[in-house]
């Protein structure tokens, strides 16, 4: 959002009602600016007169009361923020003091400007724009209609002066009136997006609690009931697997959501030379595989880039899965585990010599969920192709840390995000300040003809000013730019000096100098505090050089006026910049905690839900079961354990595709349906809850004339309203009829000699 003109002029900043939020932080930046500046018109206030003034001449009781008063203004306004009784003191200073300073006058002074200056900005901040500047000017007419009453010597107010004053406040404040009013704004609109913003933390939260209990019921659990039912690994390897699914289970159901998602970047050396996180993952693959895995490095192991947690784990998850289908699916009896590393990407092959993969083959559910999905999440892709030679290859590819964005780019983005959209910039701070000093210009050429040649520098800051904001709304910039516009500025600042005339460094014939703040103030904004000082301090070094060069520019003097023109404004905004960036670090890093906490504490209250939906069947009979495989008192190798593995698996099957589907009750009916050579297949999309709906009735009833048949229940399609039952084959029709007309819950059926589909009214809907 942008703070409109119009309301700038008519009407006071917004100050925010509270002491936290992004709002008061940007409203504290902008403090720091205001400080800054009054720190600056103090100092230049000061210097012109060290060495000049003693404590026995007469302004010198004034000049340091202004210096005081200056001085006691920035420390105020650090501290609480602008007061109106601070604009109040300012101006009976400007309009008390500052006459008597003719009386003894220092050459190359400027303190009236710097007060005047003082009280234009100090105004705009706390009045409307239009008041504050007809406040100025009042007091600028004030001045000098004192020191003609009084037959007081002109004490360096002039045209010049009071229009430079207007428009530096105008442009200062302007600013960052555009910026707290937007802040307020964003915050205000952050307020009201608060609870949709929490709704989808928690729906993110779900969702990934969701996915988690899913990988570990299809890899964990059903990959080891498969291991066991299969009878094709030695009893030693089944009780680790047990054992480490027995620990997964564990794991998810005493989860609390607390998630370590720090990067683990060290380059500690594991076994055979990788780098920790390498060999923690090979080592994991290999304890938990059903078959032997080989591990080949390409290249040198150190060159290997650091794997972060969250890396680590989906590639675990990923390679475990390729691992178990080699073995199940592709008749492995070995595979090898390749990693190498390029410039770009980082590739871990799971390599075998099995049977290779079928003509017709699909993505399944496992590569899916358990290599795709984990893959995605840390930006990385898979493949699962043929080997020339016979067998499969599944390539997994991450991307390798790319490199950190430039000082430039991070500073640019962070200064933009605090501040909105650079037009503002073009709107409330080059236009009234470059209007100023085009005002002053036109009057020193009048006055001076001589400074005609240096219109054409003059147009070249307009014309830099533009470039520059041009620039910036297009995007970061990079390090040519800024070089490109760091020498364009120095060699414009050196041409206009060579024009000047003699002398003309102590006033406002100047004013080519002065111009070089135009673009200055928005190309320090958004640049690195270290890079933007050298660009300042080249400038002002060309200004402190010129009359080293040529002391006719100033007859001796030190060029303080030139110098204020240099520092002034590009160091206030400088320092905005710098506070703006930090503050929003510092809010991001806040934030960050904030965002932090509300997922765990979102992931803590779901993760029962999912323990309950998907582990209710686990937790009961499969975790018992497992243990006592793990522990030795059930043997693997017997084809009752083996069995028990058949059936196992198909119930946890049940959890994996419709969570909470089942109570107890039709839980246990089913197995015993099972148990005699049935079979029950719940497909994915059925919410949970069935067997307090029609659909559980129906199925209750079906079970007990359905013996030995297959029944599949299916969600409705998008379009229907309708739980769909099929049973393969038929049931007598008697029995279908008898079930329909005395059942507890109407349905339609469709029987012929083949199947019978049943349509179930089931709300609420599924899928």
């Amino acid at each position: 959002m942008s703070w409109p003109v119009w309301a700038a002029v008519t009407t006071p900043p917004p100050v925010p009602s509270t002491t936290s939020g992004s709002a008061y932080r940007m409203y504290r930046s902008i403090l720091g600016a205001h400080t800054a500046i009054l720190v600056s018109l103090c100092a230049f206030s000061v210097l012109p007169w060290i060495g000049r003034i003693g404590p026995g001449t007469p302004t010198f009781a004034v000049r340091t009361v202004i210096a005081l008063v200056l001085l006691t203004a920035a420390t105020t306004v650090f501290r609480v923020g602008e007061r109106r009784w601070l604009l109040g003191m300012l101006c009976v200073t400007f309009l008390l003091a500052t006459p008597s300073l003719g009386i003894d006058p220092v050459p190359n002074d400027s303190t009236v400007g710097m007060v005047l200056s003082a009280v234009g900005v100090m105004a705009a901040r706390l009045l409307p724009l239009i008041r504050a500047m007809a406040l100025v000017a009042l007091l600028s007419g004030v001045h000098v209609l004192t020191q003609w009453l009084l037959g007081l010597p002109t004490s360096g107010l002039s045209l010049d002066a009071t229009v430079l004053s207007l428009g530096t406040a105008a442009a200062a404040v302007g600013m960052v009136n555009a910026m707290q009013a937007s802040a307020i704004a964003t915050e205000a609109m952050s307020v009201d997006n608060r609870a949709r913003e929490l709704e989808l933390v928690h729906a993110e939260a779900e969702l990934r609690a969701s996915t988690t209990s899913r990988r570990v019921l299809h890899d964990d659990v059903l990959g080891t009931l498969h291991l066991v039912s299969d009878g094709v690994a030695p009893a030693d390897r089944i009780r680790r697997q047990c054992r480490a699914t027995v620990d997964a289970i564990l794991a998810v159901i005493a989860s609390t959501g607390d998630e370590d998602e720090g990067d683990d970047r060290r380059e500690v050396r594991g076994p055979d030379g990788l780098p920790e996180s390498y060999a923690v993952l090979v080592d994991a693959l290999q304890h938990a595989s059903p078959i032997p895995v080989e591990v080949s490095v390409v290249g040198r192991p150190q060159r290997l880039p650091g794997l972060s947690d969250a890396q680590r784990a989906a590639l675990l998850r990923a390679s475990s899965e390729g691992v178990r289908n080699s073995a199940r699916h592709g008749k492995a009896d070995r595979v090898t585990l390749r990693i190498s590393s390029d410039r770009d990407v980082t590739r871990f092959e799971v390599l075998d010599r099995g049977v290779g993969l079928a003509p017709s083959h699909s993505r399944g559910f496992g590569l899916q969920e358990s290599v795709e999905r984990p893959l995605a999440e840390v930006g990385g892709r898979s493949a699962l192709l043929p080997r020339p030679d016979g067998g499969a290859a599944l390539v997994l590819v991450l991307p390798r840390e790319q490199r950190v964005g430039s000082r430039l780019l991070d500073a640019h983005g962070r200064t933009t995000d605090g501040l909105g959209s650079v037009r503002t910039l073009s709107r409330a701070v080059a236009i009234p300040l470059g209007t100023a000093w085009c005002v002053i210009a036109v009057h020193a050429v009048v006055i001076d003809p001589r400074l005609w040649t240096s219109l054409p520098v003059g147009l070249g800051w307009l014309l830099a000013t533009a470039f520059v904001i041009r620039s910036a709304e297009r995007g970061a910039p990079g390090t040519r730019w800024v070089v490109f516009i760091a020498s364009m500025t120095i060699a414009l600042q050196v041409i206009g000096i060579a024009l000047l005339p003699d002398g003309a460094m102590l006033d406002f014939r100047s004013w080519s100098i002065g111009m070089s703040a135009l673009p200055l103030v928005v190309f320090v904004l958004s640049l690195p505090t270290s890079v933007a000082c050298v660009v300042l301090l080249a400038h002002i070094g060309v200004v402190l050089v010129a009359p080293v060069l040529r002391p006719e520019l100033t007859a001796g003097l030190v060029p303080w006026g030139s110098l204020n023109a240099v520092i002034t404004c590009p160091v206030p905004s400088m320092v905005l910049g710098s506070l703006i960036r930090r503050q929003g670090r510092s809010l991001e890093e806040q934030q960050a905690r904030e965002r932090t906490l509300e997922h765990r504490r979102a992931v803590e209250a779901w993760q029962a839900a999912m323990t309950d939906l998907y582990f209710a069947h686990v937790r009961l009979e499969v975790l018992p079961w497992l243990e006592a495989v793990a522990d030795g008192l059930l043997d693997p190798d017997t084809d009752e354990v083996r069995k028990q593995a058949t059936l196992l698996a198909v119930a946890a099957r049940d959890d994996l595709y419709a969570p909470g589907f089942f109570d107890d009750s039709l839980r246990a009916d089913v197995a015993h349906f099972r148990s005699r050579g049935g079979a029950v297949e719940l497909r994915a999309g059925l919410v949970p809850g069935g067997f307090e709906r029609p659909v559980g009735d129906v199925l209750r009833g079906l079970l007990p004339v359905s013996h030995g048949r297959r029944i599949i229940v299916s969600p409705p399609a998008p379009s229907e309203r309708h739980v769909r039952i099929s049973v393969v084959p038929a049931p007598h029709v008697g029995d279908i009829e008898r079930l329909r007309t005395t059942g507890p819950s109407p349905f339609e059926a469709d029987v012929d000699a083949f199947r019978a589909v049943l349509l179930v009214d089931d709300l609420p809907l599924s899928g």
